[in-house]
């Protein structure tokens, strides 16, 4: 056999070899890492899987040391990792909870999050929703007897005043007026007011939440913290100004009828006493327990908090975020 002769027979052998190889990779699954890392992007991949409420150990330094994968991803200018496997775990007394960064759609900690609870007036956050979105804010109510008959005593309504519904929003969401949830369900029609706010459930993907009434008072107005991480991640994106009402410290709302203004002060702890402090709602029913929505800004990062069916609702929420900010590492 010549030179030519065998240099012809080696190129044909490296052909064919080339040929099986790629028969081979196209009957191999790819990889979980590699559809991972076309699928995603680095901040998602380090979000860790839950079987408990312990968070397990992200994977983001095992991923950059991947040999011969093509990372064709925007790495994040942040990454957030647990610094600190030595720090216990905190032990909390509520139902069910979450911590998470609204940026980053990471989550440091859960516990029963798919269950179903009594959302008290949290349910004031979708109400507000459906005021800004469907209601109109410079629309005016007047509080009717229903109104202002309905429990609590928050806010100071009487019957035959009226109202923008901008104002009756701050009342609703700062001193959890259950009159003015009422009321601006009432201007807008009850029934379908509660139907707008369970069409709007749906379309965020609410699956385990039930709207019955405007208010929270009543028990069969349910959901879980899955989905009130939905509404929130939702108000963060779209609703921005719901989150800076619950913030502020106080408010004022005019009565038009006579002219006089007066301020409602925050029933939220938080919105005193945390310059840290982004946004909330409170929520309290003898059923429910104490339930909490918490978002705090931590080095430039929205940290939310959600704890539902405990007797301290702001110890736990303390509790929790401090861990966070010990644990987790946010460079």
């Amino acid at each position: 056999m010549d030179q030519n002769q065998l240099k012809f027979l080696f190129v044909g052998l490296m052909a064919f070899l080339v040929f099986i190889g790629r028969v081979d990779q196209e009957k191999s699954p790819k990889t979980e890492l590699q559809e991972n890392i076309k699928n995603t992007s680095l901040a998602a991949l380090a979000r860790p899987q839950f079987a408990s409420g312990a968070p397990q150990k992200l994977p983001v330094f095992a991923l950059a040391g991947q040999a011969g994968v093509a990372l064709d991803v925007k790495v994040p200018e942040t990454f957030i990792f647990r610094k600190d496997w030595n720090t216990p775990d905190p032990e909390l007394k509520a139902k069910a909870i979450l911590a998470k960064d609204l940026d980053y759609d990471f989550d440091f900690y859960r516990r029963n999050i798919y269950d179903r609870w009594a959302l008290a007036s949290l349910t004031k956050l979708m109400a507000a929703v459906i005021a800004y979105e469907d209601v109109g804010l410079e629309k005016i109510a007047a509080i009717s007897q229903l109104a202002a008959d309905a429990e609590g005593v928050a806010g100071n309504f009487k019957v035959g005043e009226r109202y923008t519904i901008s104002d009756l929003v701050k009342a609703a969401l700062l001193v959890s007026s259950n009159d003015a949830a009422t009321a601006i369900a009432e201007f807008y029609g009850s029934e379908s007011f509660v139907g707008k706010m369970q069409e709007k459930a749906a379309a965020l993907g609410m699956e385990q939440t039930k709207f019955s009434e405007p208010t929270g008072i009543s028990f069969e107005n349910q959901g879980s913290i899955e989905d009130l991480e939905k509404l929130v991640s939702y108000i963060y994106a779209k609703q921005p100004q719901i989150l800076e009402i619950t913030r502020q410290q106080k408010a004022g709302v005019s009565e038009l009828n006579s002219g006089v203004s007066r301020d409602l002060l925050n029933i939220n702890n938080f919105a005193a006493s945390r310059p840290d402090f982004f946004g909330g709602k409170t929520g309290f029913t003898d059923q429910a327990g104490g339930n909490l929505i918490s978002i705090f800004n931590h080095n430039g990062h929205k940290i939310l908090i959600i704890v539902l069916g405990t007797e301290d609702r702001y110890g736990q929420t303390d509790l929790l975020y401090n861990w966070v900010k010990e644990t987790f590492n946010f460079n």
